[in-house]
């Protein structure tokens, strides 16, 4: 079936000749599949050796990371990487878009600052400006529809147009400051009330601080990440060159000086993953987790409290006195929580917001967590409701 031939002999000798054919490919190719087949290259089968390598040298067992490597679920991922990276270079050198609205609204006359990719007071005053004269919801951000708006236009920056200020409290992730997520938090705080006195006592910390963290970070403890902090470390720590995620820069016109602190910083990322992923096995030891087993954060937190492993070594503690440091526990959790805030910052019972800050500050390096955190902690302990915020972070 399938040929054409008007001729049946034409046809005999087509079918001899594919046949031949293809006993001629086998014939060459087998070799080849029995090389593939049992040695396999430095392609994906192998791709994960000199990982395996350096971490047996650093004292884990071959063999068992032999066999943990081998797991059908482990397959490596650059996206984490390729995210990291993204977000690194535009804090460094800026957002191309933003860069782009910049350059367009300074030809306007709306005078947003320099162009340098960052929406900083001057490009958000500018866009406060540009909302106001055409009419839109002033709010002072960036988006692509208001990029693209700005492209088009052809009018000069009206003189007299009424710029409303910023009302803006402090930033706050809207989506935690919810009723459904504060209502949450309340239940929380009463159905522990116990333990968090005794958390109180031992390291100064109130109890609503810790919900307010907790409602923060997990959700309570409800949501511990999607993925496997295992898989996400190894797949950083793999990716110790820039070729990794060069991908992701193809548009970005990359200068000489950019491609060298791409380079650096991939390699700097590597390696801190690298540090991480050791963590990581030794706490999966030391609680007899099988690695693969622990969820984590999009870069590898893990926990109700979410610590990155090197930290859950250095500040785990034992709450519940089981004789093992779990940090999917709460009791476990929480002390863990309390030891690493004293550790960076928090002095007994002390009441000084601004210090307060600071130590959660150092919990995780953001303006807009540590804003939520004490709005749900001022919530939790006078209930108050009115917050204001602009722009979402979470």
């Amino acid at each position: 079936m399938g040929i054409a031939d008007s001729d049946g002999s034409n046809s005999h000798k087509n079918i001899a000749g594919s046949l031949r054919d293809r006993l001629w490919r086998c014939f060459v190719l087998l070799p080849y599949t029995f090389l593939i087949i049992f040695f396999p290259g430095p392609g994906v089968a192998g791709q994960w050796d000199p990982l395996v390598d350096k971490l047996a040298s650093d004292g884990f067992k071959k063999q068992w990371l032999e066999a943990l490597f081998d797991r059908p679920a482990v397959s490596f991922d650059p996206a984490v990487m390729t995210v990291k990276m993204k977000t690194l270079y535009k804090t460094k050198f800026g957002n191309a878009a933003v860069r782009k609205l910049q350059q367009r609204l300074a030809v306007l006359g709306y005078k947003p600052g320099k162009a340098d990719g960052k929406a900083g007071p001057k490009t958000r005053r500018a866009i406060r400006w540009f909302q106001a004269a055409n009419g839109l919801p002033v709010d002072g951000r960036f988006t692509e529809e208001l990029l693209q708006m700005a492209l088009k236009e052809r009018k000069r920056a009206p003189r007299h147009v009424r710029i409303p200020p910023s009302k803006a409290g402090p930033l706050v992730y809207r989506t935690i400051m919810t009723g459904e997520r504060l209502a949450e938090a309340r239940q929380f705080l009463s159905a522990n009330r116990r333990l968090l006195l005794r958390f109180e006592r031992n390291y100064g910390v109130p109890g609503e601080i810790a919900v307010g963290i907790l409602t923060v970070e997990t959700r309570l403890g409800t949501y511990l990440g999607d993925k496997s902090a295992f898989l996400t470390l190894a797949s950083m720590a793999l990716c110790d060159d820039f070729s990794c995620v060069a991908g992701a820069f193809k548009d970005e016109h990359l200068t000489k000086r950019k491609r060298r602190w791409l380079s650096r910083r991939t390699a700097q990322k590597a390696r801190w993953a690298y540090g991480e992923l050791k963590a990581l096995l030794t706490y999966a030891q030391q609680t007899h987790r099988d690695p693969l087993s622990i969820p984590g954060s999009f870069y590898g937190a893990i926990g109700i409290a979410q610590f990155m492993p090197s930290q859950a070594l250095r500040h785990g503690v034992d709450g519940n006195g089981d004789g093992v440091v779990d940090l999917f526990v709460l009791d476990d959790a929480l002390f863990s929580m309390g030891n690493y805030l004293m550790r960076n910052g928090w002095r007994g019972s002390m009441r000084s917001r601004r210090k307060q800050r600071r130590a959660i500050y150092n919990y995780n390096h953001s303006r807009i967590y540590v804003n939520t955190v004490m709005a749900v902690s001022d919530y939790l302990e006078e209930g108050r409701t009115v917050f204001k915020w602009d722009e979402t972070g979470k």
